[in-house]
């Protein structure tokens, strides 16, 4: 108990001591920390995609999909959107299915992604769910 009490009476000092106008950033460096942790996370999906995306590029099976409907996911990295597309895939002989995607897509590109057109994939032979456009 007395070791938790001379915190509180350092906290209270040190409190003190700050000028009034310093007051308060303590929440402004728990904010920077936040945004800090979140562009880790970011990064850390970001690898993981690219991950999956170097592994389906040598081992994935080869196929098309017709995209169906575009639907912008209000994310974007370098000013190019993030999208979600819903494709119908087919994958050699096999029935179409439905899956969706959502890859970041050029602003310059974006006109090729509309419902309708058709663009090369490749698909995890395991996970149908898990491709990769081009």
């Amino acid at each position: 108990m007395g070791f938790l009490k001379d915190i509180r009476t350092l906290k209270k000092q040190a409190d003190a001591m700050t000028p009034p106008e310093h007051r308060g950033m303590a929440g402004g460096f728990r904010a920077m920390r936040d945004m800090a942790s979140d562009a880790t996370q970011t990064l850390g999906e970001m690898q993981r995609e690219a991950a999956v995306a170097n592994h389906l590029a040598v081992h994935g099976l080869p196929g098309r999909a017709v995209i169906t409907a575009i639907k912008d996911t209000g994310m974007s990295v370098n000013d190019n959107p993030r999208v979600e597309l819903t494709l119908e895939v087919t994958v050699g002989d096999k029935a179409p299915y439905t899956a969706t995607h959502a890859p970041v897509i050029s602003r310059i590109a974006v006109a090729g992604f509309q419902p309708g057109a058709t663009v090369p994939v490749r698909v995890d032979p395991v996970d149908e769910r898990s491709l990769i456009i081009g």
